[in-house]
């Protein structure tokens, strides 16, 4: 009996020093800092093969100053941008800018939009009525907050 209690004694020891020894460190999370918009494109109606525009999108530092082409993520904090999509005239009748789906991409994997952009349709046309278009918040991982005006004009 002795032998039977020390033969169980010794599994256990083995089982639990094998499922100690397993256990490794998680791995590093890694929490963006970036909130900028890459693309972002305009669609006429929910399927994606529908027509669609892809935006002009105009980055400012926090002193209002655009943006040169290659800027850093540096020169870019504290700033906000603008996306535009200009919708020539003669296709007027393709896109109807008070009713269009959009979809932003580019943006890192925990970066959050608000308010959604998904499953609804929205009103960027630029006129009288709505000089401002809509106003979007891209919040890094980080907490860092950068504010985006989508604007639909048609020339």
């Amino acid at each position: 009996m002795k032998v039977f209690k020390f033969n169980i004694l010794l599994t256990l020891v083995a089982i639990l020093t094998l499922g100690l020894s397993s256990c490794s460190e998680a791995d590093q999370v890694y929490i963006h800092s970036d909130n900028i918009i890459t693309s972002a494109q305009c669609f006429a109606g929910r399927l994606s093969s529908s027509p669609h525009l892809e935006a002009t999108i105009i980055e400012y530092d926090k002193n209002g100053i655009e943006l040169p082409e290659n800027f850093t993520a540096e020169q870019a904090e504290g700033g906000s941008g603008v996306i535009e999509f200009i919708v020539p005239m003669d296709q007027r009748k393709n896109f109807d800018l008070t009713n269009v789906f959009l979809r932003i991409t580019g943006v890192p994997y925990d970066a959050m939009i608000t308010p959604s952009l998904t499953y609804s349709t929205h009103n960027i046309l630029v006129d009288d009525e709505h000089p401002n278009g809509i106003v979007i918040s891209v919040q890094a991982g980080t907490g860092a907050v950068r504010k985006y005006r989508i604007m639909g004009i048609y020339e």
